[in-house]
């Protein structure tokens, strides 16, 4: 991958950040029904993804890929757009103290003070009124998506038994082999939220405890991971024993199918694995159905949850009007 070079920057900062200026302080990017979306409300959106891709990205190829990504996160724009045009129909209202409360009870959760958030938001970009501003969006779509989507999202005891026998029990013993395992890990380092060492160890035990306390992993690995796995719950896949690392075996050796290590320190961060069942001959052994059917419940609910609102989404974009100008 080669280096960004200053001219590089430079050429990408002149053509998609002050593109704008040669023609007009501001304009229209998009029209959804009656409402508009402008040029600084995107650039707003993105920046801490705009910064993040002039990072990584090859010097090369960073002017395509950063017109992919405007467009991304267009699109994402006119979806929050249509979910907040729906919500005024149904009078679905999120308010002040309702976002403060939230931002309380999550600095609450990770143990951190508001200082905290705002050096993280500074090292993304963001300042106070953008977060409060996209956390609204967030709570107003999953209000929203609540009254219309999870209330329909039903997860019956066939599929639960379904989804156990394929994945828990003998019934894999054709397509399983080794150890089937979950993982989710907390990284220090400036790419990462957890800038020392401390910090990291930090939301490990926070993790831990939120697994104590009755989450699944899937749900503690979602929200707290700095691995890409949390996008699905931790799930890294099926493992021989010769392909894990020596501090890793010798963990995963020492559980039982449905149990979790203790935090592991690792070279640049902590671990926690869970066990989900494992190969013994041309055996599955895995835990009781009682023991993870809570786990697999959440995971086929955020599935389906997912299909439901891509539908959903769907429909209401077949039935807008859908104008964009970027």
């Amino acid at each position: 991958m080669s280096k960004i070079t200053l001219s590089a920057l430079v050429l990408c900062l002149l053509t998609f950040s002050l593109n704008a200026t040669a023609e007009v302080a501001d304009r229209i990017v998009a029209v959804v029904n009656d409402e508009v979306i402008t040029l600084s409300e995107l650039n707003e959106e993105g920046a801490p993804y705009f910064q993040e891709l002039i990072k990584k990205a090859p010097a090369d190829q960073l002017q395509g890929e950063m017109v992919k990504l405007r467009q991304e996160v267009l699109s994402h724009l006119i979806d929050l757009r249509l979910v907040e045009q729906e919500a005024t129909k149904q009078d679905i209202k999120i308010n002040d103290d309702e976002i403060n409360q939230t931002i309380e009870t999550m600095l609450s959760e990770n143990h951190a003070t508001k200082e905290d958030m705002h050096r993280d938001l500074a090292s993304k970009g963001m300042n106070d009124e953008t977060y409060k501003r996209q956390l609204k969006e967030q709570m107003l779509q999953s209000r929203l998506i609540g009254r219309e989507i999870r209330s329909k999202v039903v997860i019956t005891d066939e599929r639960v038994n379904q989804y156990y026998k394929e994945n828990y029990t003998t019934a894999q013993a054709a397509k399983v082999s080794g150890f089937h395992l979950l993982q989710m890990g907390f990284l220090w380092g400036a790419e990462y939220q957890k800038k020392s060492p401390a910090e990291a160890k930090q939301a490990a035990e926070q993790a831990k405890s939120q697994l104590q306390a009755g989450k699944t992993f899937a749900e503690v690995a979602a929200d707290l991971s700095d691995l890409p796995s949390k996008e699905d719950g931790g799930d890294i896949g099926v493992f021989q024993t010769e392909e894990l690392a020596a501090q890793m075996k010798e963990a995963v050796l020492a559980l039982k199918p449905g149990a979790t290590s203790d935090i592991l320190e690792m070279a640049s961060g902590y671990q926690i694995i869970k066990l989900v069942s494992q190969q013994e001959g041309d055996q599955v052994s895995g835990p009781p159905l009682v023991e993870v059917k809570k786990e697999i419940e959440a995971k086929l609910y955020k599935e389906e949850s997912e299909k439901h609102y891509k539908k959903w989404i769907t429909d209401l974009r077949a039935k807008a009007f859908i104008k964009q100008n970027l």
